[in-house]
């Protein structure tokens, strides 16, 4: 899949502002459905993951992983367009789907003959079972999302953080180039690493890059009449399993983290909740870049830091442990 990216295009080029709900849940479904977890997923985390749904799977999730299939596109209906970054607001975008709009996303759904009447009416733009699939897509994300949710949105963010400084620090060009491998970069086209043929048409509207913690390859997703193209990709993550819960509520004071990691290190991590270059970071503490590069091997090592080197700079980001270490 492809994308060609006008002037226009380049200069509205942006990061989605969080976690989405709706494209975790459809890669997620996908994820579910592969023997291996994916190959971009830390699979001994995911096989557990994985374990943990299938064995408190409602029936009315088979008609969500008919919809969101390992080996095809998502329906675009079920992404809805970009900043609904609550579940409820996307849901109820898919509830309002119109009918045309739903069955010219199915038509090259497979035959629904083991599915209920009501899901299979689906692919004939039939909007009647609507409800019932979102209350599917609420049962599912209850089970399968909402326990680690905190973990999937601190992946994404610490992804966020690190493309927020390479767009920064070298424009749109190094923000697009950071993609590799699985998306390449050869102005002014932007291609997936996927098996899935076509190009995403540019209407001089830019493009929304949403990280994806259970994304396995990239996905570019068309834009409704006016709207934004989004091309969905995995995120940078660490190997912490989805099923996580979350975090403590207390801060941690400057003293406890002192204690524990010594002043720099503590002076470090609370710099790094923003992400940012080695170079800023030793400005920012009073130390040499040297002496920034012992601490963040550290800090590192420990699981607490993520770092991303982009031609020349080096640029670091808290990882969901070192939020939570932050946050107490």
């Amino acid at each position: 899949m492809r994308i060609e990216l006008t002037m226009r295009d380049l200069v509205r080029v942006g990061l989605a502002a969080a976690a989405d709900p709706m494209g975790e849940l459809a890669a997620s479904l996908q994820v579910l459905q592969r023997r291996d977890g994916g190959r971009a997923a830390p699979s001994a985390a995911f096989n557990r993951w994985r374990y943990r749904v299938w064995q408190s799977l409602p029936d009315s999730a088979a008609v969500l992983m008919w919809l969101c299939r390992p080996d095809a596109p998502i329906p675009g209906f079920l992404l809805p367009a970009a900043g609904r970054y609550e579940l409820e607001s996307g849901l109820a975008a898919v509830l309002n789907t119109e009918p045309l709009s739903l069955k010219t996303a199915l038509r090259t759904a497979p035959a629904g003959h083991d599915l209920p009447s009501w899901a299979a009416a689906l692919a004939d733009g039939d909007t009647a079972g609507l409800p019932r699939l979102v209350q599917a897509m609420r049962d599912y994300h209850e089970l399968a999302l909402a326990p680690g949710w905190d973990t999937v949105s601190g992946q994404v963010d610490a992804d966020l953080g690190m493309r927020t400084q390479l767009l920064l620090h070298g424009g749109v060009d190094a923000l697009l180039t950071g993609l590799r491998p699985l998306v390449r970069w050869e102005a002014p086209v932007l291609e997936t690493e996927d098996r899935i043929p076509g190009t995403v048409p540019s209407e001089g509207t830019g493009l929304l890059l949403v990280p994806t913690y259970f994304s396995v390859c990239p996905a570019l997703v068309p834009p409704a009449p006016g709207g934004t193209p989004r091309l969905h990709y995995p995120c940078v993550r660490q190997a912490a399993p989805p099923a996580g819960f979350g975090r403590g509520t207390r801060k941690a004071s400057g003293r406890e983290l002192a204690d524990l990691l010594g002043p720099t290190r503590a002076a470090a991590l609370t710099v790094l909740a923003v992400g940012c270059s080695t170079s800023e970071l030793a400005a920012r503490l009073g130390v040499t870049p040297s002496a920034v590069s012992k601490h963040t091997t550290v800090l590192r090592r420990a699981g607490l830091i993520i770092t991303h080197r982009e031609r020349n700079t080096v640029l670091h980001s808290l990882t969901p442990l070192g939020s939570a270490l932050l946050e107490g």
